[in-house]
């Protein structure tokens, strides 16, 4: 009995592996526009539950090994699996559709299927994470959780929490993958969270970010600007009392440039 569900299983999915015949037209220009060299066609599947369930997980293996299977999932409701796979044109799909029609009535006590004509993703795509080296392979870190970044040659270290990764990347990568809404580059080798900075020090001629961790980075004055505009704009939205909060960018009075430093804090 098993099989035989498998030598259906076989038949149904060879409407994915199959190659239009040779002398056959490709209609691809009659399904315009898809998104990507072949069709794309989403099959819903209801199984007759009156077949023993291990001749129904037998089915659903031999279509998830299909390579032309890209994904697939289990469903709950109307239907019971779903896949999405690759066809290489109309005309082929219908002439293996009915080869496998015998398969489809064995398994299913209803099936659709559908083709893709237009792929619709979110804007956002980037992976907001890194993943650094561990003893057990790789770690994933969601850029929240990172402290700062310092450049150590050809590597990044990476820290969060207290503790520490060095990755082979370089700043500009590091800087594309976490983003400038929430981080600061304040040195050509550091970057740092922008809600891990406690507070800015100027003294001299030097501004210094002090972090909540209690270190310090060096802000370079090629970067001083920009790190003052960003935390200045990030901070107003917390409205502070503008009697305790510095002017940014004015020079500390004479009395105060020396044996006392400006602080700004956010």
């Amino acid at each position: 009995m098993l099989r035989s569900s498998l030598h259906h299983c076989r038949l149904l999915i060879r409407v994915l592996d199959a190659r239009p015949p040779a002398g056959v037209h490709s209609l691809m220009t009659a399904v315009h526009p898809v998104t990507s060299a072949d069709l794309r066609v989403i099959v819903c599947i209801a199984f007759d539950h009156r077949v023993a369930p291990h001749e129904i997980a037998a089915c659903k293996a031999a279509v998830v090994n299909c390579p032309s299977v890209l994904h697939s999932m289990e469903l709950s409701g109307t239907f019971d699996f779903m896949f999405e796979a690759t066809v290489p044109n109309m005309e082929a799909y219908q002439q293996q559709l009915r080869l496998c029609s015998e398969a489809v009535a064995k398994f299913a006590s209803r099936y659709e299927a559908s083709f893709v004509c237009k792929r619709f993703v979110g804007a956002r795509q980037t992976e907001q994470a890194i993943w650094v080296p561990s003893p057990e392979g790789a770690m994933r870190i969601d850029s929240s959780a990172i402290d700062k970044v310092k450049a150590e040659g050809d590597y990044m270290c990476i820290h969060s929490g207290g503790r520490s990764w060095m990755l082979h990347t370089t700043m500009a990568e590091m800087v594309e993958k976490l983003g400038e809404e929430d981080f600061l580059k304040v040195h050509r080798s550091t970057v740092v969270r922008c809600g891990f900075i406690e507070r800015l020090c100027h003294e001299g001629r030097v501004w210094t970010a002090r972090l909540e961790d209690g270190s310090t980075e060096r802000i370079a004055k090629s970067h001083v600007v920009n790190v003052l505009a960003k935390l200045r704009s990030s901070s107003s939205t917390s409205k502070p009392d503008p009697t305790k909060m510095p002017h940014i960018g004015e020079r500390p009075p004479i009395s105060q440039r020396k044996g006392s430093a400006g602080v700004l804090t956010r």
